[in-house]
C-alpha cells in the first residue's frame, strides 16, 4: 500500500492551495517570512511616531514652518500594494487638519510609475471615504511635458512629476518589502520612478542590471545597490529643488497592518524599516533546491507583480534547476504588453544558453516595436533567469486567458507542473524548496558576495 503524498499548504487568494509532493521527492525547507502580527494598537503608534521622528523634524514641527496656503503632495501606492490606506490616511488627515493644514492644499498622486492607472471607484475604495473627497491623481508617465528635469546621475536624467516637484511638503505614504532590483521597495522610489516619466524610467530599470550574468540585488544593502543608490540621489535633487520631504514608511504582517512604523527624514525611516524586512523577510536556505516552488503571495495581482517573485526566490534553486511560480493572477497580464514568440519554451532557453541574454534582448528590440518602457529590463532579466533555470508558471486566469511570455511554460495546475519538471530532471528523487509568500520574501545566501557597485546602468 502506497503512503500518503506528502501535502504543503501555501496561500491563495483569500484561501490556500495544496500542493502533493511527487513519490521520493525531498521536501528541504518550506520558507515563510517570520513576520509577527501587527500590535492592536497600531494606529496610536503611527500617530506617536509622526511626531517622533526617526530623524528630522516632527511632522507638526515641519507644517508649522510652511507658509499659509502650501501646497501638500501625498504621494501614496497604488493597487499592487496592499497598504490599508483607508485606516492609515484618516490619522494623517487628522494631524494635518489640527496643524491647521486645510483639504483644498493638499493633493494625493499615486506614484505608479507605469503600471495603469486607477480609475476613481479603485482610488476611494483604496483610500477611504474620508480621504477619497481630496483632490488626486495618478501619475502622468506618458506625458514628457507634465515633468521637470532636475538634474543628472552618472548622466542619466532625473526627471520627476511637475507638481511634485514643486510642492511645498511631499508625504511620502508606503509600505517597505523586498525588491527585486532596489533591495528594498519604499523611500524615494515613490518619486524615482513611481513619479517618474518613461524615458528616466527606462533608464533607472537597466541600474544592475549586467548584459551576460546576474546578481542577487533583491534585500542587496543600499551602499552596494546601484539603483538603490540613484533613487536616494533622485530624491535628494527633489528635495534641493524646492520644499521639503517627510515620510512614513512600514512593514506589512500577513494581513498587510503595519508591524513596524517609522516616520521622518525619508532616507532615515526606511532604512530602519528596511533592516526590520531584512530580518522577518530575508530567510537562509537549508541547501540549494533541484525545484523551488516560489508562490507570488502577496504580490500576486497581476503578471507584472507575479514574475517578480521568481527574481525574488530564483537563488534557493541550484542552477540548472527548475523554478516554478504560483500565479493567481486576478487581473491577467493587466495591459503588459507581451512580445509575440514562435518558439518554445524549450527552445527558447536553448537559444538563451546558446547566443546569450543580451543577444536575445537586442534580437527582440529590433524585431518587435511594441516593446518599450520597463519591458526590455524585464526580458533581459527574464532571459538571464532563464539562462540560469527552467522556468514554469501555474496561473489558471492566464492559461484560461490564453496568455503565453517565451521561455516560460504556464500551467492550469500545480501538478501538471510538478509533472513536467519531473520529465525536465528525470525521474529520480529531487530536493525540493517551497516559499510561501515569495513575492514578500527571499534567500539569503550563505557564500554570496556582494557584487561590486555599478556606477552606470548596463547599455
Amino acid at each position: 500500500m502506497s503512503a500518503e503524498p506528502t501535502i504543503v499548504q501555501v496561500p491563495w487568494g483569500s484561501g490556500s492551495m495544496n500542493i502533493p509532493l511527487p513519490d521520493r521527492w525531498e521536501l528541504v525547507q518550506a520558507a515563510t517570512p517570520e513576520l509577527r502580527s501587527a500590535p492592536s494598537d497600531w494606529p496610536d503608534r503611527l500617530a506617536v511616531a509622526l511626531n517622533k521622528p526617526v530623524a528630522g523634524d516632527s511632522l507638526s514641527e515641519t507644517l508649522r514652518g510652511l507658509e499659509p496656503g502650501a501646497r501638500i503632495s501625498l504621494i501614496i501606492e497604488d493597487l499592487t500594494r496592499h497598504s490599508p490606506l483607508h485606516e492609515i490616511l484618516p490619522i494623517l488627515l487628522r494631524e494635518l487638519r489640527h496643524n491647521g493644514v486645510d483639504d483644498s492644499q493638499l493633493e494625493f498622486v499615486i506614484a505608479a510609475g507605469m503600471h495603469p492607472p486607477m480609475s476613481y471607484e479603485q482610488f476611494a475604495e483604496k483610500v477611504g471615504p474620508e480621504a477619497a473627497a481630496i483632490a488626486w491623481r495618478t501619475n502622468p508617465w506618458d506625458d514628457p511635458t507634465a515633468y521637470l528635469e532636475l538634474g543628472t546621475i552618472n548622466h542619466m536624467p532625473v526627471r520627476i512629476d511637475r507638481g511634485v516637484a514643486t510642492s511645498d511638503l511631499r508625504i511620502i505614504v508606503s509600505s517597505v518589502s523586498p525588491h527585486l532590483q532596489a533591495g528594498f521597495g519604499g523611500g524615494y522610489k515613490m518619486f524615482f520612478p513611481g513619479c517618474s516619466e518613461l524615458s528616466s524610467i527606462r533608464l533607472l530599470h537597466r541600474f544592475g542590471i549586467k548584459k551576460r550574468s546576474m546578481d542577487q540585488l533583491v534585500g542587496l544593502d543600499p551602499n552596494a545597490n546601484a539603483m538603490r543608490r540613484a533613487i536616494d540621489q533622485a530624491g535628494e535633487l527633489v528635495d534641493r529643488y524646492h520644499g521639503q520631504t517627510f515620510a512614513i514608511q512600514y512593514l506589512l504582517d500577513g494581513d498587510d497592518l503595519p508591524v513596524y512604523i517609522a516616520a521622518g527624514t525619508p532616507t532615515a525611516a526606511h532604512t530602519m524599516i528596511s533592516k526590520q524586512c531584512a530580518v522577518a523577510c530575508g530567510i537562509i536556505p537549508e541547501q540549494p533546491a533541484d525545484v523551488l516552488i516560489t508562490n507570488a503571495y502577496p504580490r500576486d495581482l497581476d503578471l507584472w507583480q507575479c514574475f517578480k517573485a521568481i527574481p525574488n526566490t530564483c537563488w534557493a534553486a541550484r542552477e540548472g534547476g527548475v523554478v516554478i511560480c504560483l500565479a493567481r493572477c486576478p487581473m491577467g497580464a493587466n495591459e503588459m504588453k507581451i512580445p509575440r514568440w514562435g518558439l518554445s519554451p524549450y527552445w527558447t532557453r536553448q537559444l538563451v544558453k546558446f547566443i546569450g541574454p543580451s543577444n536575445i534582448t537586442a534580437l527582440v528590440d529590433r524585431l518587435v516595436a511594441n516593446v518599450a518602457g520597463d519591458s526590455q529590463w524585464f526580458i533581459r532579466l527574464a532571459t538571464q533567469i532563464l539562462q540560469r533555470n527552467h522556468l514554469l508558471m501555474v496561473s489558471p486566469t492566464l492559461v484560461e486567458q490564453g496568455v503565453k511570455f517565451p521561455g516560460i511554460s504556464l500551467f492550469y495546475s500545480v501538478e501538471d507542473a510538478l509533472k513536467h519538471a519531473k520529465k525536465l530532471l528525470g525521474r529520480k528523487s529531487q530536493r525540493l524548496a517551497v516559499y510561501t509568500a515569495g513575492g514578500s520574501s527571499y534567500p539569503v545566501l550563505r557564500s554570496a558576495k556582494s557584487p561590486k557597485p555599478t556606477e552606470e546602468p548596463e547599455e
